[in-house]
């Protein structure tokens, strides 16, 4: 059974939480803490601290790499964290109706979306719909990241980062929901990538 812990009750307890929990992990000690004042009854309901938009790469998993059992993070997922209806509308419910007290965008290492947008961006790819589906809509969502840099400076990393920070901008000022609750007090929307090698969560 996980380890059961005080519900944080404002942006700084989650991000000491999700901090705590990433250590955990890269220590290798992971024991699956829980913030959630059901204490394991998912049956009854959720009650998540924080709400995460994250990449759908395989290899990262936001449970596992905050040290989190299940019913303590508000997950939504696409390739590139970007924000679209879909991962806005989710992170909205998660601030309005669930009332998570964090919302992070967390990039990651050698991101394959990251990587495509990149090349768009140089002019060495397109995506048309024809060919690839919407795939072409999911890559851009990302180059306005990627082009907000000097070309010399879009290295992977630096785009990764700037993707990351650029989406949470974007979910920071979103209005009805979020923009209000961060200007509250009541919420905090922070960037951090994932690196998949060390598993280590960088704050941006």
């Amino acid at each position: 059974m996980a380890d059961q812990d005080e519900h944080p009750s404002t942006p700084a307890d989650a991000l000491a939480a999700l901090e705590a929990g990433n250590d955990r992990h890269r220590s290798g000690g992971g024991e699956l803490r829980t913030y959630s004042p059901l204490d394991g009854r998912h049956a009854e309901g959720q009650r998540p601290f924080a709400a995460i938009l994250a990449c759908s790469d395989s290899r990262v998993s936001p449970t596992l790499a905050f040290d989190l059992d299940r019913g303590n993070l508000f997950v939504s997922r696409v390739a590139g964290n970007s924000v679209d209806a879909g991962t806005l509308g989710s992170t909205e419910y998660a601030v309005a109706v669930l009332g998570v007290k964090l919302v992070m965008v967390l990039g990651h290492s050698d991101c394959g979306a990251v990587k495509a947008a990149m090349e768009v961006a140089a002019g060495a790819a397109d995506f048309p719909a024809g060919d690839y589906g919407s795939i072409g809509e999911v890559v851009a969502a990302v180059v306005p990241s990627v082009e907000s840099l000097a070309e010399e400076a879009r290295s992977v990393d630096g785009c990764v980062a700037a993707n990351a920070r650029g989406q949470a901008a974007a979910l920071a000022a979103a209005e009805p929901v979020i923009r209000p609750a961060v200007e509250r007090g009541e919420l905090r929307v922070v960037a951090a990538v994932y690196d998949v090698e060390t598993r280590r969560v960088e704050l941006l």
